[in-house]
């Protein structure tokens, strides 16, 4: 079961992710207002979400992190951006401190990815954060980007992927799985539902996302899932998965005409974290989409965004 765990984290479920070493925002109902720290939104019908906001300019920065984890995750990347322009992270229903929401379309009552961006919306527009959005997404959370931009074209002004989880995601690694892996061991592992999200409907949807038109966008890979399932596969089997997974991210890329696609070498599944990570990279990325996005014109290619022998330019 020690493979089956840390997989399924790696791909972006099972256990709580690792923080990075920044300090997180104090939280409770009573703290500052958005922008001075981070509260809880009341977005209607008795529900609140709590989002931390920092800096000023347009288009405004949404941090959307991977399953099951919160806005401190961008610890190290959000004062960065904050720099440049408005930069949002924000805890989704259940997670972080933001309260859990009751069920809603997905199996036996659970939410799915289209209530998360419904429920974004609703933030956004409480928090009185205007359109338009360059949408950040990290694992899952490249999931809920790619359906916000699919779902609002004329809101989003840009996107970046930071290793997020690829088209048919779950249905694509369970094709490669050992015959030798009882079928209970992997229903445990990619298991429906999960903390009341049910994510086989949310990969469903996103995989109808075939493209974004040209929108700006940014895909930033880890070099290595070697805490993932590089820790604890046999190599033969973890090259496998490390093909896949690489195969989905070059098809992310091609969702733009207008894509930039960055491979940071140094990196394993949390590229903006400081530990382990190359938060630097995404902060580049996310810039490059702004400034694409401010100025009305196209990405540069990528070697003049990204440089030095610890990223690798795909595509």
């Amino acid at each position: 079961m020690l493979v089956l765990s840390v997989l399924a984290a790696g791909c972006g479920g099972g256990p709580e992710p690792r923080r990075t070493a920044s300090p997180a925002a104090p939280r409770s109902a009573a703290a500052p207002a958005v922008g001075a720290g981070g509260r809880l939104v009341a977005i209607g019908h008795g529900r609140r979400l709590y989002a931390q906001c920092a800096g000023s300019g347009r288009p405004t920065v949404v941090l959307e992190a991977g399953f099951p984890g919160d806005s401190t995750v961008w610890n190290a990347v959000q004062p960065q951006l904050a720099r440049t322009t408005r930069t949002c992270a924000y805890d989704r229903a259940g997670l972080g401190s933001s309260p859990p929401a009751r069920g809603a379309r997905g199996a036996r009552g659970a939410r799915d990815a289209r209530d998360e961006i419904d429920d974004l919306r609703r933030l956004l527009g409480a928090a009185h954060l205007p359109a338009p959005y360059v949408l950040v997404g990290h694992s899952y959370g490249g999931m809920l980007a790619q359906l916000f931009a699919r779902t609002h074209p004329s809101e989003t002004a840009g996107v970046v992927l930071v290793d997020a989880r690829g088209r048919d995601a779950t249905r694509r690694q369970l094709a490669i799985w050992p015959p030798s892996v009882a079928t209970s061991a992997r229903r445990a592992v990619f298991r429906r539902v999960q903390r009341g999200v049910d994510l086989r409907a949310g990969e469903a949807v996103v995989s109808q996302v075939r493209s974004l038109g040209a929108v700006p966008l940014a895909v930033v890979t880890a070099g290595h899932h070697d805490k993932d399932w590089g820790a604890v596969l046999p190599p033969r089997l973890s090259r496998r998965f490390d093909a896949l997974w690489t195969r989905m991210q070059d098809e992310l890329a091609a969702l733009s005409a207008d894509h930039v696609h960055v491979v940071a070498l140094r990196s394993d599944h949390f590229v903006q974290a400081l530990d382990d990570g190359q938060p630097d990279v995404v902060v580049r990325a996310v810039a490059a989409v702004v400034r694409a996005a401010r100025n009305r014109t196209r990405l540069p290619p990528c070697g003049r965004l990204f440089g030095g022998a610890d990223v690798r330019c795909a595509g």
